[in-house]
């Protein structure tokens, strides 16, 4: 939601150039009110106060059109050799017209006609400590100015750099897209084609319908970030289904825990299918009697473990793919979630296990 009342940029740095030169003329009033008695000055705190305040008003102007001069140029920050011209230029124009400043003050305070003469005379005249309180006033009042432009600068920066990245990021995971699927569609025309050499036209009839149910997932999120996981696993089981056309009873999946997924956590779309796909290829693939997957969720320490696992076979699975599963995984894992998702996989026993492990508000 926009805020009802946008306060202009000029405006703003007005009113905190204010700000600023009001906390310094309160802190200078502490300290001349401290000593007023030494001095027989009975006015009051907020007298000398603002009496301050106006002896430092031309300051305040200069420090504000200082900072305007730089917002709109900003390639005069742009190295060390123009901000000591700058600094220079600030100071030799600025502290004779600050001085004259303090000079109507003195004329204000001690009932003399504020007139360009009696400042002047008085500028003259003045103490060369307060010469030196001018000077570093103005040289302070340059530096917040420059500190106040170079932060910004980097801030812009460094939004600049975060917005250059996430485009990247975006390009880099459009890039695994591209290739993950086509990668299912090479699979899963395969499967079909395993079924076409059946002789079978009502399976490979069947088939083809439930691949063409498994594109149109695939195209539908083929630009969404983020997918229920609860969906994402609905996928998985419509490709179960169509693998069922070809292996039949042999294809045996055992999954325990899927209701934890009803709590609505949510995941890059196509990130499940090929850790189940690789299970299968290195299962049944392998072996000519019934297979033994099994794909265990389970939710703890604000994370959601996702474990497929088969048996290890003696043979290797034929190379029915392109290679680029587990990979892709990884690649949009760490793009998506940074440090925060792994996917490990390791030997147990005489089985496989690969392990998915997702954040679990990470798209919230």
């Amino acid at each position: 939601m926009e805020p009802i009342f946008s306060m202009p940029a000029w405006l703003r740095a007005l009113l905190a150039n204010y700000m600023l030169w009001a906390l310094v003329c309160a802190l200078a009033g502490i300290t001349t009110y401290s000593d007023r008695l030494q001095y027989g000055d009975m006015r009051s705190y907020w007298h000398m106060t603002a009496g301050w305040f106006f002896g430092y008003l031309v300051m305040t102007v200069q420090s504000y059109a200082l900072y305007m001069a730089y917002r709109s140029h900003p390639a005069w920050l742009a190295t060390q050799r123009r901000i000591a011209v700058g600094y220079l230029s600030f100071v030799a124009l600025c502290w004779p017209a600050a001085m004259l400043g303090l000079g109507f003050r003195r004329c204000i305070k001690y009932d003399i006609a504020p007139t360009l003469g009696n400042s002047w005379r008085y500028v003259v005249t003045m103490n060369k400590f307060e010469w030196f309180v001018a000077y570093v006033m103005l040289t302070m009042a340059f530096g917040c100015v420059v500190a106040m432009h170079l932060w910004k600068h980097r801030q812009q920066q460094g939004r600049q750099l975060a917005e250059a990245q996430l485009a990247l990021e975006r390009q880099r995971l459009a890039a695994l897209r591209g290739q993950l699927e086509p990668h299912f569609m090479f699979n899963a025309l395969s499967a079909i084609a395993a079924m076409v050499r059946t002789d079978d036209k009502a399976l490979a009839l069947d088939g083809l319908s439930r691949l063409g149910d498994l594109l149109e997932y695939a195209l539908a999120n083929s630009t969404s970030n983020w997918i229920g996981m609860e969906r994402e696993w609905d996928f998985v089981l419509n490709y179960l289904d169509l693998q069922r056309l070809r292996f039949g009873e042999r294809l045996q999946v055992r999954v325990e825990g899927v209701h934890v997924l009803d709590d609505g956590v949510e995941c890059p779309p196509m990130l499940l299918q090929p850790l189940v796909e690789n299970a299968l290829r290195h299962d049944l693939e392998c072996s000519d009697g019934i297979s033994d997957i099994a794909v265990t969720f389970a939710r703890g320490h604000g994370q959601l473990k996702v474990q497929v696992s088969n048996p290890l076979h003696a043979h290797q699975a034929p190379s029915a793919g392109l290679g680029i599963g587990l990979r892709g995984i990884r690649a949009r894992l760490q793009l998506a979630y940074g440090g925060a998702a792994s996917l490990s996989t390791s030997r147990q026993g005489n089985r496989f296990v690969a392990e998915l492990s997702l954040p679990w508000s990470a798209a919230a």
